[in-house]
């Protein structure tokens, strides 16, 4: 349905002579991850406004987005599967966000081995991006530098007394792109032959 409204939208931009028709996929491409995570972070924010935690759920995807589109990850192949994913994660940090907050050594455990594995790794090459040698060099550089700062950020947050529970949903999404990121090399989501110079 979203791939038939974007074909459509485009085909009209292509006749009123507002794009060219060569760049027609790259748009239709674009627009359809637009409305995907338009939909996607928009149903996060619904259930997060009902459940009365839209100020943690903010920081959550604030971090996780950030870290995730430089770290890459385990990704599915549709968008409904994607969707539900999504949702039933979300679902399972808000349930594990108030766990955690009461056993703070095992969340600063977590993420201490979540970012020396992102440290390490950096980021994975999905066969969807095809990064070329440079482009994935520059993506491992910006994925350590974005884990490095968000924990800094949620140490800060430790050191001036901030919530817990804002720590602990901050401290997830940096714990579950080190987990995506581990689960897409599992299942060898991910191109070699373009990271060789």
């Amino acid at each position: 349905m979203v791939e038939k409204l974007a074909t459509d939208l485009i085909a009209q931009m292509i006749e009123n002579k507002i794009i060219v028709k060569e760049m027609a996929d790259r748009y239709i491409y674009t627009f359809i991850c637009f409305v995907e995570k338009f939909i996607t972070i928009g149903s996060i924010i619904l259930i997060s406004l009902i459940t009365r935690n839209l100020p943690p759920t903010i920081f959550f995807l604030i971090f996780f987005f950030e870290l995730r589109k430089r770290t890459g990850g385990y990704h599915l192949d549709k968008f409904y599967k994607c969707y539900f994913a999504t949702v039933a994660i979300y679902l399972a940090v808000m349930l594990t966000a108030e766990s955690l907050a009461k056993y703070p050594q095992w969340l600063f455990g977590l993420v201490v081995i979540a970012t020396i594995y992102i440290v390490i790794i950096g980021t994975v090459n999905h066969p969807n991006m095809q990064m070329n040698a440079a482009e994935f060099m520059e993506s491992k550089k910006l994925a350590r530098i974005t884990v490095l700062l968000e924990v800094s950020i949620i140490l800060g947050c430790v050191f001036l007394g901030a919530s817990m529970i804002y720590i602990s949903y901050m401290a997830i999404a940096v714990i579950l792109c080190a987990v995506l990121l581990y689960i897409s090399k599992i299942f060898k989501q991910e191109v070699t032959e373009n990271e060789k110079c």
